[in-house]
């Protein structure tokens, strides 16, 4: 108490400036027109600067769910677009006979350097994620999940020399196996394309749909050069990706809604 005594004693000029201050603006702003004027801008200047600055905050603490709702919109969008992805195929092609679910992630870490890479993604056995699932992202396609925990999936990238890729040229059906070389993380090889059909450069590469990872027609890539062997029935093909898996950050999960059944087939067909 004695403090505060003090403390009021010390400043008492000051707080009685102050006080009169006050009295003296509010008599203004009572019994004169123009300071009422003056003191409601001020205030409305003031009320607006922090209410910006409390929408700044607000938005700024919101980005993480915006971020979210946004992704969730890029899922709705790619389901709609790997159901109608390839309008010029034929009607018995695989985007059209098997459903696909689709699931967004987040890749946290991705290696590309190596002869056997792999990815990690943010999403697991909570979320509904299970191996042998394609991976692709808005361009391409990414790999196929291996490993599964909780929370997170590893993800084989397609730029692992052991990974084999059904695929197939838009044009004309023509299909073959797609590998990476251990080389350039945009070129792949491929091959077993038969020199019965025609090949040229920038022919677009697409999943054959001949595998329960990826439905028909998803873009690969494209011709960037090639051979014809004379004494050999198969093309030496080089493609180029479009996608560029050194700069991902999001992904998209495939879900066959329909390998059971198919897995049934192939094993009463053995």
């Amino acid at each position: 108490m004695r403090q505060l005594i003090n403390a009021l004693l010390k400043y008492k000029n000051t707080l009685l400036y102050m006080g009169l201050l006050i009295i003296s603006l509010i008599f203004l702003n009572h019994r004169s027109f123009y300071h009422q004027s003056i003191f409601s801008n001020a205030a409305l200047i003031i009320s607006s600067n922090l209410n910006l600055t409390g929408k700044n905050i607000s938005n700024y603490l919101d980005l993480s769910e915006i971020n979210e709702k946004l992704l969730a919109e890029n899922i709705k969008l790619k389901a709609l677009e790997l159901i109608h992805f390839n309008e010029q195929s034929p009607k018995n092609s695989a985007i059209d006979t098997f459903g696909f679910e689709v699931f967004g992630a987040r890749i946290v870490k991705n290696s590309y350097n190596r002869a056997r890479n792999y990815l990690i993604i943010d999403q697991g056995h909570e979320e509904g994620i299970d191996v042998e699932m394609g991976v692709i992202s808005s361009d391409g396609v990414i790999g196929i999940i291996n490993q599964v925990t909780a929370d997170f999936s590893s993800v084989i990238s397609i730029l692992h020399r052991d990974l084999k890729i059904n695929a197939s040229f838009k044009k004309n059906g023509a299909y073959g196996s797609l590998s990476w070389q251990g080389d350039h993380p945009k070129r792949m090889k491929l091959d077993d394309v038969s020199t019965l059909n025609s090949v040229m450069v920038g022919d677009t590469i697409v999943t054959g749909g001949m595998s329960d990872y990826f439905p028909h027609g998803i873009p690969i890539g494209k011709v960037l050069s090639f051979e014809k062997p004379e004494l050999e029935g198969y093309y030496d093909i080089e493609i180029e990706l479009l996608s560029n898996l050194t700069q991902k950050e999001f992904v998209y999960v495939l879900k066959n809604k329909k390998k059971d059944q198919l897995n049934q087939l192939k094993n009463e067909s053995r």
